[in-house]
Parts: structure tokens; C-alpha cells; sequence
């Protein structure tokens, strides 16, 4: 099964701030997401692809969710990573001039 994520715009959304954990410590955050629409079986949604620090964002265009870069398993627990991995769909044949 394909996943196809279509990055709408190239700019990164960027927030952060701080909140206090459950031992009252203060805890800083940052969040780094552009917005984006993924399509599966015939439906669309709205999706952000959520970057790490320093990851450059992808440029606006067509891909395909990278699930086997994001798969992590852990004591025998599969689970994704919370950041988002993409994979360049390949562009289709220009058709030649008639």
C-alpha cells in the first residue's frame, strides 16, 4: 500500500515554549511541521509533516510516506517515529510531442 503526502508549502511552521513536568521542572519545546495533505484509498486529509531540529524542510510537491525509515521497534513493540520521513515519487514520462 502507497501513502502519498503532497507538501502544500515549502515554509516551516516553528513553535516553542515550556511547560512544567510532572516534578515541576520546567521542560522547553520546540515544534518544526509544514502542512501538507495525505492521500490513501481514495481520500484525503489534512496532515503535518513534523521535522526534526535542523532538518531542512521538503520543498512543495508530490511524495510518498517512508514508513520502513520511520519504523522503530523497541522490546518487540512496533511503533513510527514521530518525525516525518518522505520519499520522492518519481516523476511520470513526458509524453513526446504529436
Amino acid at each position: 500500500m502507497s501513502i502519498k503526502v503532497t507538501v502544500l508549502k515549502s515554509e516551516i511552521d516553528e513553535r516553542g515554549g515550556s511547560f512544567k513536568s510532572d516534578k515541576g521542572e520546567d521542560v522547553a519545546y520546540r515544534t518544526r511541521k509544514q502542512k501538507a495533505r495525505l492521500e490513501t484509498d481514495g481520500f484525503a486529509y489534512p496532515f503535518d509533516v513534523r521535522l526534526q531540529d535542523g532538518q531542512p524542510g521538503y520543498p512543495q510537491g508530490d511524495y510518498e510516506l517512508d514508513i520502513e525509515s520511520m519504523l522503530q521497534v523497541n522490546k518487540g513493540v512496533a511503533s513510527l517515529s514521530k518525525f516525518t520521513v518522505l520519499r520522492q515519487l518519481p516523476k511520470a514520462p513526458a509524453r513526446p510531442a504529436q
